[in-house]
């Protein structure tokens, strides 16, 4: 599979890299143009009260660095939205058609609008807001003239993206495989989340095991893989 241009909706700094850190970081290494949109600025990470009054900008500063480190360039993030209080409103719904409409995709990776009853984390009510916002927004509304008709007027035009991939999801039905030297990128964006995990060293042994274990559950070829819902739009 060849993609020219991949767009990451998610709703914190990090989600892109725990979930889907090693396939962002193959799809780049083939020459796709990768970049990221992020919902809300995480204002509500992080575990100590020490801080808190400049943890957006660490975060905004984490998630380029953890960028980089995958070969993404490209990172934006969505205004007036908070950390934990993400809706599924007609104004959230038409940002995330602003800027699929902007980037023109082929391919958008987001996180799955359903409940996953085997991870807490999957479930968390942005993640599952981020989703259902750019499921809504890829169809019909990308595609679709006569909606969200403001944006004509900022020269975005209708566009439609041809596959998604939602990670997270309780179902998957596609396994991305990708190397050891895209683990290690992985691993490296993650080290750039120090805000985020208390016991780095244990939350770093943990993706490695998963990613071992996704890709024996997904039969891949590769030794590493990330689980996605995959579906097409066209």
């Amino acid at each position: 599979m060849s993609y020219e241009r991949v767009l990451g909706v998610y709703a914190h700094p990090d989600d892109a890299d725990v979930g889907a850190g090693g396939t962002l970081a193959r799809l780049a290494a083939e020459g796709a143009e990768v970049s990221i949109v992020v919902a809300t600025l995480g204002d509500a990470g992080g575990f100590e009260a020490e801080g808190q009054d400049n943890i957006s900008e660490v975060r905004r500063q984490e998630q380029i660095e953890a960028a980089a480190a995958l070969g993404i360039t490209t990172v934006t993030y969505l205004d007036g939205y908070r950390d934990g209080e993400l809706r599924v409103t007609r104004e959230l719904i038409r940002d995330v058609v602003a800027h699929i409409r902007a980037h023109r995709p082929s391919l958008v990776l987001s996180m799955t609008p359903e409940h996953n009853w085997d991870s807490v984390a999957s479930s968390h009510p942005d993640h599952r807001a981020i989703g259902e916002a750019t499921v809504q927004a890829l169809y019909p509304a990308v595609g679709n003239p006569f909606a969200f008709r403001e944006l004509l007027a900022e020269g975005l035009e209708p566009w439609t993206v041809g596959e998604v991939w939602l990670q997270g999801h309780q179902h998957p039905n596609f396994y991305s495989e990708f190397s050891a030297a895209e683990l290690d990128k992985k691993v490296a964006a993650l080290r750039c989340h120090a805000s985020q995990f208390q016991d780095m060293e244990g939350f770093i042994g943990w993706i490695r095991e998963d990613a071992q274990n996704t890709a024996v559950a997904g039969g891949v070829d590769g030794p590493y893989a990330e689980a996605f819902l995959r579906y097409f739009v066209k």
